[in-house]
């Protein structure tokens, strides 16, 4: 993938224009915003599967972490899962 100076390199006075700062801006806060939505996401599957009963003595039974890992996954806003 191109950084942003080599897809403006012809042409970097583009950077200059306003609608460019702000479109640039704008990614900026999606792509942070989808990267956070994903570390959460993966952060709470680890958790799950690091308290399950594979790896802690009398951890969480398996299948209660695989509803769980369910609900995270295809529950928009489920923020709060118990461990």
């Amino acid at each position: 993938m191109k950084t942003i100076n080599e897809i403006f390199k012809n042409k970097p006075e583009l950077l200059q224009q306003d609608e460019v700062k702000e479109l640039l801006e704008q990614f900026k806060i999606q792509f942070q915003a989808m990267k956070m939505k994903h570390s959460r996401y993966w952060n709470k599957v680890t958790d799950l599967v690091m308290n399950s009963e594979l790896f802690v003595t009398k951890g969480i039974a398996c299948e209660n972490v695989v509803k769980k890992i369910n609900n995270i996954s295809f529950e928009i806003d489920n923020d709060d899962v118990d461990i």
